[in-house]
């Protein structure tokens, strides 16, 4: 889905403040171990590879980079999708395609996943502009801190935007917030505190270093997938563009080979 300029909502960061502050969200405790059932079928075993060896590394499940390698060591591949949180095509391709990739490549060591959220950042007022309007800035930075909090825990905070995507219409509500936190194994409480912030790397700052990291890189789409920098599909009005038919095996070829080539 492109941004269309006559289509955006102009916020001021007080604004975004004191609604967020005004959802009271209450810190959520699930189990001791952080687990929920009705998750996405991760593959949940890390594992530490020595010489080709694989061996339980003893860290928690969820950790999506959790390994250590010897003897040339290779960097896993960056994957940056481009999205917006109150955008059908943003919610297939999550469902659709980066979920089901990350399920496959989840516990390889092969990839880093990154969200970037697109929007229009106003300097003269401090504020920032969402296709979808208030609603979706404020879901825009939910989603931009659960990623920083729980950026280790894939399982986590990709699981929230996902949740989050299936009833994009209720974003932001803070009953339906809090459900697909409570799901998700999240502390609503950290990330209510983050979306409220106004420090640099919180809050409506977080959404609008994200806008501009987009603007930069002149991508206007919601959903662009890039590998390594360089787009590879985008979702837009109900169609895979870009040369991609959506589909998962081959973006997981793609960014096998990509890794086994360095």
């Amino acid at each position: 889905m492109r941004t269309p300029s006559n289509a955006l909502c102009l916020l001021a960061p007080l604004l975004l403040t004191s609604h967020v502050a005004a959802m009271n969200f209450e810190a959520v405790h699930i189990n001791g171990d952080g687990k929920t059932d009705g998750l996405p079928p991760w593959r949940l075993n890390s594992v530490v590879r020595i010489n080709g060896e694989e061996k339980p590394d003893g860290l928690p499940p969820w950790r999506l980079n959790s390994v250590v390698r010897t003897n040339g060591a290779k960097s896993p591949i960056p994957v940056e999708m481009f999205t917006m949180s109150k955008c059908p095509d943003a919610r297939d391709c999550v469902a659709d395609l980066v979920l089901p990739t990350m399920a496959k490549l989840f516990d390889s060591g092969k990839i880093t996943l990154k969200p970037t959220y697109i929007g229009t950042p106003d300097d003269s007022t401090g504020g920032i502009a969402c296709m979808h309007g208030e609603g979706e800035c404020l879901g825009n930075i939910l989603q931009l801190c659960a990623y920083e909090l729980y950026k280790p825990e894939p399982k986590r905070w990709l699981g929230f935007t996902y949740c989050m995507g299936q009833k994009y219409r209720q974003i932001p509500d803070p009953a339906f917030v809090e459900s697909c936190a409570r799901e998700h194994g999240m502390d609503m409480k950290k990330v209510s505190d983050c979306a409220s912030s106004t420090e640099p790397n919180q809050g409506v700052e977080l959404l609008r270093t994200s806008a501009r990291r987009a603007m930069s890189l002149k991508v206007k789409t919601s959903c662009t997938i890039a590998v390594q920098g360089k787009t590879v599909c985008v979702r837009d009005g109900g169609q895979w563009k870009a040369g991609c038919n959506g589909s998962v095996d081959e973006l997981v070829q793609l960014i096998e080979s990509a890794y086994n080539k360095q």
